[in-house]
């Protein structure tokens, strides 16, 4: 499946362009699967190939690579978003006595970051960071109900920050820019894993001690 991405996307960037490009991003959150990786490197490397570093070229990185990309993963994420903003209270209500989380918890959680600007700053900087998956950060964001225009703004101007450090891996990178995507891809699978492990070994934690 990842190969025909890989080909589909160069397929769109070639065909599309920019809107290419932000069509790919928009796929890439919604469908698990994709290296969130693969687009914008592989959008470096489609636009720019073996081109200098100069100013023209690094606008026309800009301009084809990372405001598309941007825009489409900012709209993609709201699918994740949406779904935990949504389904995480009934949930936690209803399980959360299990897993030792209760939604007013989360609620005490969200009003102290919200006071000042640390949950902005911890959402720009996750974005920021390459191998953090993006589904990871987006739920988090929709349990917590981060306001809307702070998950926009934030989401957006961390993922110019990604975008542009892919765009230039996969610039630089030439066609081995797939190898790299594939590394990246492999240290999000092991954050997630390390992530389900943690909440895993915590809910066998309590229902044990629960139980004594």
């Amino acid at each position: 499946m990842i190969s025909q991405f890989v080909t589909f996307a160069e397929n769109l960037f070639l065909a599309y362009g920019a809107w290419g490009v932000f069509l790919a991003s928009v796929l890439e959150e919604v469908v698990a699967p994709i290296p969130s990786a693969l687009v914008q490197m592989g959008a470096g490397f489609s636009f720019l190939g073996n081109l200098p570093i100069s100013p023209g070229s690094i606008w026309t990185l800009f301009v084809l690579v990372v405001l598309p990309a941007t825009i489409g993963v900012t709209i993609g994420s709201l699918f994740v978003y949406y779904i935990a903003y949504f389904a995480g209270k009934p949930f936690l209500q209803k399980y959360g006595k299990y897993l030792g989380v209760s939604w007013e918890s989360v609620q005490a959680a969200e009003a102290k970051f919200a006071s000042k600007y640390t949950d902005a700053l911890m959402l720009f900087s996750l974005r920021c960071v390459p191998i953090i998956p993006s589904v990871v950060v987006s739920a988090l964001c929709g349990l917590m109900r981060l306001s809307f225009f702070k998950y926009i703004v934030y989401t957006f101007l961390g993922t110019v920050v990604r975008a542009t450090i892919l765009g230039l891996i996969g610039w630089q990178a030439g066609s081995f820019y797939k190898i790299y995507a594939e590394k990246i891809d492999l240290a999000e699978n092991f954050v997630i894993l390390s992530l389900l492990l943690i909440v895993g070994g915590y809910i066998v934690f309590r229902l044990f001690k629960k139980k004594r």
